[in-house]
């Protein structure tokens, strides 16, 4: 399966809203920095790190990664379908493989 499906704005979007979630500081300054570099607006930022964005798909790909994050089987369902009404299903199967390989912030 390509690498294709989570774009890099989608991408960074998704990352900004973990680290968010998480509540790491050190993360979220660098990864501001890269959207910047990738263009996002500073609207487009705080709704990343709030756990939306702009466009639709980026939306439901931001919100089933945090509920992948956070083991919410409800909202995993939900944009799972709405994954698979676009026609695209395959995108959650590579979420999933992503958003586990994001290291949670070492212990302080």
């Amino acid at each position: 399966m390509s690498k294709d499906l989570i774009t890099p704005i989608m991408r960074i979007q998704i990352e900004l809203a973990i680290a968010n979630a998480r509540n790491d500081l050190n993360a979220l300054r660098s990864l501001e920095i890269e959207a910047k570099h990738l263009a996002l607006s500073g609207a487009e930022i705080d709704a990343a790190k709030r756990g939306g964005s702009f466009d639709l798909l980026a939306d439901i790909t931001v919100k089933l990664a945090l509920a992948i994050e956070a083991g919410d089987e409800e909202v995993s369902t939900v944009a799972r379908r709405q994954l698979t009404v676009f026609g695209i299903p395959e995108i959650a199967t590579e979420l999933l493989a992503f958003v586990k390989e994001l290291e949670p912030p070492p212990p302080k």
